[in-house]
């Protein structure tokens, strides 16, 4: 029996991670990533994950190892703001370099960059669109929060020559994440 319920909460864990809710849509003004980049959770891998947690009066919409359709990984993703996420705007949590960050690893050695680290650096509110009713589960109650915000994004790159480059570009970002909370 024991065995059987570890089973179930694997699969209902793996099946709701793969989600196509779940996204982060990025779309970068200029600089070497231009235009807009849709990430889902990357079926199977179960470390590929669209969140936001609620620490100590500050959210953290998270992500790491999301995908593109055409094979496109952003390594981790995070965005602090004030406060739960209910519907309405947010002012920004500031954290070391700004008020979040985001990096892409070139693990195919496919792109001109092995990496991009990148902070949001403006500090802009974030603003909630929509949240779902909570949902029970059987150890914790979930829920989907959907939001965006613009930022300055100022991106450190390293490239497959050794050279070094520092990039400020405008950035929209769009998020339906997945919030969850033991019960």
């Amino acid at each position: 029996m024991k065995h059987i319920f570890i089973a179930f909460l694997l699969c209902s864990t793996i099946a709701f991670s793969q989600s196509k809710k779940h996204f982060i849509t990025i779309t970068f003004s200029d600089g070497p990533l231009q235009g807009t980049h849709t990430f889902y959770p990357e079926k199977g891998n179960y470390t590929s994950q669209a969140n936001l947690e609620l620490f100590k009066g500050a959210s953290n919409v998270n992500a790491s190892k999301l995908m593109t359709k055409d094979g496109f990984q952003v390594h981790y993703f995070n965005r602090y703001f004030l406060g739960e996420a209910v519907a309405g705007m947010h002012n920004p949590k500031k954290s070391t370099s700004g008020c979040g960050s985001l990096n892409f690893i070139d693990l195919n050695n496919s792109k001109s960059y092995k990496r991009i680290d990148g902070d949001f650096t403006g500090c802009t509110q974030t603003t909630i669109t929509k949240v779902s009713a909570w949902k029970d589960g059987i150890v914790k109650k979930r829920r989907t929060v959907s939001g965006h915000f613009e930022d300055t994004l100022t991106m450190k790159i390293r490239n497959d020559d050794g050279t070094q480059q520092t990039v400020e570009t405008n950035v929209k970002v769009e998020f339906t994440v997945n919030e969850s909370r033991r019960k």
